[in-house]
């Protein structure tokens, strides 16, 4: 298992065992499958996969590994590092998803952003905005 910048990686044969006590000594609810490029993302595994789909399977979670249980890289929600912040909340809304992979345009990791960094961002923008508003409203503008 590997710490590649600020997201766990994890090759596609780790054993969901393995992959359920990195996110729970992490405290992360996701692990980037990779190929021997770290940034060749293959698929992600999150905690839900892990529970539903390692659990259902076969009921053993030491004989499922990585790639039995990730979203593969085909059907994963990706951005590029070029959206903007309002494309990338237009995403997580419509898609109904909490994170999304960051490619560059070859197709490799490049970092992950999330609605948290959205909303973060959207604020730093529009910090100013926000308190000219809220004196407008309150009558001290």
């Amino acid at each position: 298992m590997n710490k590649l910048g600020n997201w766990p990686t994890c090759s596609p044969a780790t054993s969901a065992k393995d992959l359920a006590k990195v996110m729970n000594e992490m405290k992360t609810g996701w692990i980037v499958v990779t190929g021997e490029d770290k940034r060749d993302i293959q698929g992600i595994i999150t905690e839900r996969d892990v529970v539903q789909r390692a659990m259902t399977n076969t009921g053993d979670i030491n004989t499922v590994v990585a790639s039995d249980i990730m979203t593969p890289k085909a059907d994963l929600i990706t951005v590029a590092a070029t959206d903007s912040v309002w494309d990338l909340t237009k995403i997580f809304i419509q898609k109904n998803i909490r994170a999304a992979p960051v490619l560059d345009d070859r197709g490799m990791l490049v970092g992950f952003v999330s609605v948290r960094d959205a909303v973060a961002q959207l604020v730093e923008d529009h910090s100013q905005e926000i308190v000219s508003l809220n004196g407008y409203i309150h009558g001290s503008y």
